[in-house]
C-alpha cells in the first residue's frame, strides 16, 4: 500500500526528477530501518530496509536507476498466498545497469513467487511500469516524464482510493504548474472525515508510516526519508550517491 509521484522539475540550473513515495503499512509491521549503502554487483544503491525480508520498497543506484514497488490489490483477482515477499524484489534488479536490462530482467521474474504488485523503474527521463504476480503474466508499459504521475494502491482495494486520489492529484499538481511544493502537499494531504481514503492515509488497522523523496539530478541522487507521516513533525535522514555513467571496473 503506496502512494508514488513522479515529478519532473527544474531546480534553475538543470532539470530534475523527483520521486516521492507514502509507505503505508500495518501498524503491526516491523518498523523499518533508515536508509544505508549496499553493493550490487558492480553497482551501489541506497536504500531503506524492511527487516521482515532484507529488502525494500524504494531504492535508487548509481546508474541513475530509482525503483519502486507497490502492492496491487485489484479485487477481480484471485490472490494465493505467496512464498517471497515483494520487497525482495528490489535487491533482485539493482545491479542493473540500464533501466531497460532491469526492466527485462523484472520480466523473466516467476510471478507466482510473489503477490500482485507494481514496479516501477525509472531514470530522469522515461519509466517503465511493469504489473505481475498472482495469477497474471507480467506486463511493461513505457512512460515518458514529460509531466506529474501518479501510482497509487490499498488494502482496501485500489479502485477505491484511484478516483479520489488522482483527481487531487490532476488538482494539485498540474502539468503547467510542476512544483516541489505542490508535490509536497500532495502527499501530507489528509481529508477530515475520509483519512482512510487519504494520500496520507490512517485507519483503526494501518496508516502511512514513512515518506521517501529521491531527487534525482544528472550526477547526484539524493534520497530524504522520513521516519514517520509527511504530516507529523520529526527527524528526517538524507543520503546522497554519485552516479557512475559507466560500469565501475
Amino acid at each position: 500500500m503506496c502512494t508514488v509521484t513522479l515529478m519532473p522539475c527544474s531546480t534553475g540550473r538543470e532539470e530534475i526528477l523527483r520521486i516521492a513515495c507514502n509507505r503505508d503499512e500495518s501498524r503491526s509491521r516491523r518498523l523499518a530501518l533508515p536508509p544505508e549503502l549496499r553493493t550490487f554487483g558492480n553497482r551501489r544503491a541506497v536504500l531503506p530496509i524492511d527487516p521482515a525480508c532484507d529488502g525494500s520498497w524504494i531504492a535508487v543506484s548509481d546508474a541513475g536507476l530509482a525503483i519502486v514497488i507497490l502492492n496491487r490489490n485489484p479485487g477481480d483477482l484471485p490472490v494465493n498466498s505467496a512464498p517471497l515477499s515483494r520487497g525482495a524484489i528490489l535487491p533482485l534488479l539493482l545491479h542493473c545497469d540500464s533501466l531497460r536490462s532491469a526492466e527485462n530482467l523484472a520480466l523473466d521474474l516467476n510471478g507466482n513467487c510473489f503477490a500482485p504488485f507494481r514496479l516501477i523503474l525509472t531514470t530522469r527521463t522515461e519509466a517503465s511500469v511493469i504489473d505481475g504476480g498472482g495469477s497474471t503474466v507480467l506486463t511493461a508499459q513505457h512512460l515518458a516524464i514529460s509531466r506529474p504521475l501518479m501510482f497509487t494502491s490499498s488494502g482496501l482495494g485500489d479502485a477505491l482510493v484511484e478516483e479520489p486520489r488522482r483527481r487531487l492529484f490532476n488538482e494539485m499538481c498540474p502539468e503547467s504548474m510542476c512544483q516541489p511544493e505542490q508535490q509536497d502537499l500532495f502527499h501530507r494531504h489528509s481529508w477530515p472525515g475520509a483519512s482512510h481514503l487519504s494520500v496520507c492515509m490512517r485507519r483503526t488497522d494501518a496508516l502511512t508510516v514513512s515518506h521517501t523523496l529521491i531527487e534525482l539530478e544528472r550526477h547526484l541522487a539524493i534520497m530524504t526519508y522520513l521516519p514517520h507521516a509527511p504530516d507529523q513533525p520529526g527527524p528526517s535522514v538524507a543520503m546522497s550517491l554519485p552516479l557512475e555513467t559507466k560500469v565501475p571496473a
